[in-house]
């Protein structure tokens, strides 16, 4: 007794599209009885088919290949950018121990402002000291 396994597609370039069924028989032996689904397909049609399935090959590894790319293209953009991210850091840093540097810088001119301020005033008071006994005496 014969089964018919499952329908199936041809993919050759002269029968390409073309279905048909797969006979076994009952025992589990494979056999080699197969029968045709579909009639004859006109050879431009087959033709017009079998390479449209090239190209339709060729557009998914292209798109493997882009999908590899875009990948790498991102791998090396995140890199780029945690490397940017991280002389950003050093830079900030850098400039806030520049800026603590600065308000250091600014602390100790207003002290020297200060001692300036208090030894003008000092010489100010001498002076006028000097005068005083100066014009008293």
């Amino acid at each position: 007794m014969w089964y018919c396994n499952n329908n199936f597609t041809a993919f050759t370039p002269t029968n390409v599209g073309r279905r048909f069924y797969k006979f076994s028989k009952s025992n589990g032996y494979k056999c080699d009885y197969w029968k045709w689904v579909d009639d004859t397909l006109h050879p431009r049609v087959g033709n017009l088919i079998h390479n449209i399935n090239k190209e339709n090959d060729n557009f998914h590894r292209e798109k493997k290949a882009l999908e590899s790319r875009m990948t790498d293209l991102e791998k090396c953009l995140t890199s780029d950018i945690e490397e940017n991210c991280e002389r950003l850091d050093k830079i900030t840093k850098s400039e806030e121990a520049v800026v603590d540097n600065e308000e250091v810088g600014v602390d100790k001119s207003k002290k020297k402002v200060y001692k300036m301020l208090i030894v003008i005033a000092t010489l100010r008071c001498c002076f006028a000291a000097f005068i005083t006994f100066f014009v008293i005496k």
